[in-house]
């Protein structure tokens, strides 16, 4: 059994903590499955509605299987087998607030540059800018290539009253330190 809202794990085995109710966010520690001098396309799109996927682009093989691998996670954790994955080059901070998003469930995963930072709601309080010192200690980043699944404040996930609020936020970023962000989202009817 997990014992906390946030659990990380060497294996994508990670994710099934997230039938827990406490857990709020399991994270995949796993290196990036990007090939040396390779990278996602800089913009691109992928829907399945359940039975076909379709692309908005030409994209390589090894992401390509990325995503289908990471999307069959997001499908099993929702229990829903429709899904949206978008993959971005971002040169600026896409959300710079801490907060949840209104979806039952998201994936993230950077493939280039940081990982999203996350923090407890207790541990920053109203500092959501995270502009603090105090809680600018607190902020944690994720790797590039550890893949994050969150539980969104769509209705579904019911947490518990007594565990901490995980919140989150992008990275600083910049036209010389992009980064290369895919988010996976259950798309229920």
């Amino acid at each position: 059994m997990a014992v906390g809202a946030v659990v990380q794990g060497q294996a994508p085995t990670v994710f099934t903590t997230l039938f827990e109710p406490q857990v709020r966010m399991a994270i995949w520690s796993r290196p990036s499955p990007m090939p040396p001098d390779a990278l996602p396309p800089p913009d691109f799109t992928a829907d399945c509605d359940g039975r076909w996927i379709a692309l908005s682009g030409a994209a390589p093989e090894w992401f390509l299987q990325d995503i289908e691998r990471l999307a069959e996670i997001v499908a099993t954790i929702s229990g829903c087998e429709a899904w949206r994955a978008r993959c971005e080059t971002v040169t600026r901070r896409a959300c710079p607030r801490f907060h949840q998003d209104a979806v039952p469930v998201r994936l993230i995963v950077a493939y280039e540059g940081p990982g999203p930072e996350w923090a407890f709601a207790g541990e920053i309080g109203e500092d959501l800018d995270g502009r603090l010192i105090g809680t600018r200690r607190r902020v944690r980043t994720l790797h590039p290539g550890d893949v994050a699944v969150i539980k969104g404040t769509a209705p579904g996930w019911e947490a518990w009253p007594d565990l901490p609020v995980v919140l989150h936020r992008s990275p600083p970023a910049g036209r010389r330190t992009p980064r290369r962000v895919l988010t996976i989202d259950a798309a229920p009817a």
